[in-house]
């Protein structure tokens, strides 16, 4: 058998037209991995713990011959699976935990079918201390721009918009995979956990961080879904230019209605079901800001499916006073952009700079 070709996550950067294979679980690969990675499981949940227990109270040896047993009967499915990809590109790159057992049987069965791969040094345990390093030491090259403006008034949107017109962002609840509120969630899968969500963003900052180049956001408390945005890049957005978006409250409701209207027609009584349950977990907070009566109205409107009556309400009355505060803090804006339509205020953000 030929020597192994071990890499380390920063030389396997280099690589033109790879991919990375996660040989682990699949729970821990939805739980997190490397962005674009592949998963092809060597064992799954179940067959880890078999093999598990039988190391720690048995013997590793024994562990292994069992390890064999169960996955001799995958192998001609594995090596399908891995041929696939090995049509489409040209450098695969193996992993698993910590570049161990899993990654190195992978490895070996692609080498038998003729396959050349490489595997990833240290797996996904050095691929995280790579990226810790970069994100706790990291310099800003250019500067950020911070989107103000009520909820609503379309600052996604516009950054969208923008992105189309050349401008450089980075939609933070895009990469917490949250919208960023109470019903944040709603219509999205499960949040991405703080690894993942830092594994995006320091890929959207190698991309989009320049010298002297800008980089648009929306403004965000430190928390986005289940994630926390890192000391540095706040500080960054705390030093950046604010930009005040503002829009009628028609627009707004109707911007709000606009994205979550796919799962309102999708599974109306799954959407009211949600919303009632996002409307319970903040309800002392709608207490403390509108009162009991506005909670109880907001729960019939949303059993009688009237969200454009309950989206006016949470914003009048819960929205709005919340936000006033910290966009009260801001001494000066470097411009007010009206978001009546999103394409114009979009124009206008980058005639600026």
């Amino acid at each position: 058998m030929r020597r192994e070709r071990f890499i380390s996550y920063k030389e396997s950067l280099d690589l033109k037209n790879s991919i990375y294979i996660d040989a682990r679980t699949k729970e821990e690969y939805l739980e997190a991995t490397i962005p674009g990675a592949v998963n092809i499981e060597l064992l799954n949940y179940n067959e880890r713990k078999i093999i598990g227990t039988i190391y720690k109270q048995e013997s590793p040896k024994k562990a292994k011959l069992k390890g064999v047993e169960l996955v001799s009967p995958k192998i001609p499915d594995l090596i399908a699976e891995v041929n696939q990809l090995n049509q489409k590109y040209d450098n695969l790159i193996i992993f698993c935990s910590r570049g161990g057992l899993r990654s190195k049987s992978l490895a070996e069965f692609s080498d038998l079918a003729g396959i050349e791969v490489y595997r990833l040094e240290s797996g996904y345990k050095g691929y995280r201390h790579y990226i810790i390093d970069k994100l706790e030491n990291y310099k800003f090259k250019g500067k950020i721009s911070v989107l103000h403006g009520n909820t609503g008034v379309g600052k996604t949107y516009i950054l969208k918009e923008m992105e189309k017109l050349g401008a450089n962002i980075i939609d933070l609840e895009q990469i917490a995979n949250h919208r960023g509120s109470a019903f944040g969630s709603i219509g999205l899968a499960k949040p991405y956990n703080q690894k993942y969500f830092e594994s995006l963003l320091w890929q959207k900052l190698e991309s989009k961080d320049k010298k002297n180049e800008i980089i648009f956001v929306e403004a965000e408390s430190r928390r986005v879904g289940h994630s926390v945005i890192p000391d540095f890049f706040n500080q960054a957005m705390k030093a950046g230019d604010d930009l005040l978006i503002t829009a009628s409250m028609e627009k707004r409701i109707e911007n709000i209605y606009l994205e979550y209207i796919k799962d309102i027609k999708n599974n109306q009584e799954n959407f009211i079901e949600r919303v009632i349950e996002s409307l319970t977990a903040i309800k002392k907070y709608i207490i403390k800001k509108a009162g009991k009566d506005s909670y109880f109205k907001l729960l019939e409107l949303a059993k009688k499916a009237e969200f454009k009556e309950l989206t006016k309400i949470l914003l009048e009355e819960y929205y709005d006073p919340m936000y006033e505060h910290s966009q009260n803090k801001i001494n000066t804006y470097r411009a007010e952009i009206n978001a009546e339509n999103i394409k114009n205020a979009a124009q206008k953000i980058i005639n600026l700079y």
